[in-house]
């Protein structure tokens, strides 16, 4: 194991909130938008999520959370729309839900990422990477 002035922050905060909130699944990703941001504009994720036939019923309300970039610049959970926010999937059943960033304004450059929660039957959480480019001449 690395000392722990070696390994990353995020690696450190995320065994902490992990430890915090008790087990928790992570649904593969992370989920990276394939259109490049503009500040003033808008992007969406678009992810078809799927029950196994012999699954029991799940429900999944989605919460989400803040996007940093590796300079700590935010795009705000404000900011982000999951719709659905809720959807119930029966055995066999899949739902597409979308997860939609309005970009602020003079938002800085770079890759933001984060987390987006999934409560409900299980606990579960989606990454997110939505790329903003800088400034337009």
């Amino acid at each position: 194991m690395p000392q722990l002035d070696q390994q990353p922050i995020s690696d450190i905060a995320r065994r902490v909130l992990d430890t915090e909130q008790g087990a928790q699944k992570h649904l593969d990703g992370p989920f990276r938008c394939r259109k490049t941001c503009h500040s003033g504009g808008t992007a969406t994720i678009v992810l078809s999520l799927a029950a196994p036939q012999d699954a029991t019923p799940v429900q999944m309300q989605f919460e989400p959370g803040d996007l940093t970039n590796p300079n700590g610049d935010i795009l705000p959970a404000n900011r982000i729309n999951v719709i659905p926010p809720q959807i119930r999937l029966g055995p066999g059943e899949a739902s597409d839900v979308a997860v939609t960033v309005t970009v602020p304004d003079l938002t800085e450059p770079g890759e933001y990422h984060g987390r987006i929660a999934c409560t409900g039957t299980d606990q579960t959480s989606l990454v997110v990477i939505f790329e903003v480019a800088g400034v337009q001449t």
